[in-house]
């Protein structure tokens, strides 16, 4: 998902990533994460998707799904462009939530929680300030305190009735070599993202054919390897755009890996449904001198 905002801690300091989202334009393509992510809206509305189940989302929408999953958000479009989203967003890594920690009696809730929505579940609250709250309170923390609220998060979830789940089902079904390349892979576009990057290089990568490995990369991810790396792009090209606020747009879109403004432009506006100019004149916050 892309919401352009930093964790409140980075990875030197926590393994789960808690982001608080202030009026952010996100939309997605279809993917798998490699963590359970918890998703709060407080304000905005869109649709999503979690495997092959589909629905809408409003304020008061808490949306679970499970790691290697497939998800697909996008916000509702107003007047030609995205209508902006607010609420919190946690992941979770599989570390936190093993079979051994399940297993004792204090993670029963947890537990009998996660085996209940399966692959992911989504409900929809009238009143939902406790669970704010709640969430509110792992902001910040730090070390084992971290840990445990987010745990006591999930056991409060586990009291929650209407549930909607996915069956227990995923629609990417992936071998351990298949998670192994697909992580290379994601890798590398991170990594080298702003250049170049050829389809040669990435079937090379994990030891394929070209043409095997675009049928590889869109089975196993969900997606085309262009779309996947478009989004990559936009995301890191709207961070620039909030925190270089005098940078031009020619020389964003050059540090992105856009070949030229024009493509940026389509890309931006095709992912996020603003132009870049218009998506920085949006932006809240104030002026970050370069």
């Amino acid at each position: 998902m892309i919401f352009n905002t930093r964790a409140d801690l980075n990875v030197n300091e926590a393994s789960i990533m808690v982001y608080n989202v202030d009026r952010k334009v996100f939309t997605d393509t279809l993917s798998t994460n490699d963590w359970d992510e918890l998703v709060f809206i407080t304000q905005g509305s869109g649709n999503f998707q979690i495997g092959s189940s589909e629905a809408t989302f409003g304020p008061g929408t808490i949306v679970y799904v499970r790691a290697g999953t497939l998800r697909f958000w996008k916000a509702e479009i107003r007047g030609g462009q995205s209508v902006p989203i607010s609420g919190l967003v946690i992941q979770i890594p599989t570390q936190a939530l093993s079979t051994d920690f399940l297993e004792l009696e204090e993670a029963a809730g947890v537990r009998s929680y996660l085996k209940r929505i399966g692959q992911g579940g989504h409900v929809r609250l009238q009143t939902y300030q406790r669970i704010e709250a709640r969430l509110k309170t792992i902001l910040g923390a730090k070390g084992m305190l971290r840990i445990a609220r987010t745990h006591a998060l999930l056991d409060l979830l586990s009291n929650v009735d209407g549930w909607q789940v996915v069956e227990e089902e995923k629609l990417a079904v992936r071998s351990a070599k298949d998670r192994a390349r697909l992580k290379r892979v994601y890798n590398y576009l991170e990594d080298h993202f702003s250049s170049r990057v050829e389809r040669n290089a990435l079937a090379q990568l994990v030891g394929m054919e070209p043409n095997s490995f675009s049928r590889f990369f869109r089975r196993a991810s969900g997606q085309k390897l262009a779309d996947y790396l478009a989004v990559i792009r936009v995301r890191h090209a709207a961070a620039l755009l909030e925190v270089r606020r005098r940078m031009p747009v020619s020389k964003i879109a050059s540090e992105s890996g856009f070949r030229n403004v024009s493509a940026f432009n389509r890309q931006f506006k095709k992912r996020l449904g603003f132009t870049p100019r218009s998506y920085r004149k949006e932006l809240n916050c104030e002026p970050v001198q370069p």
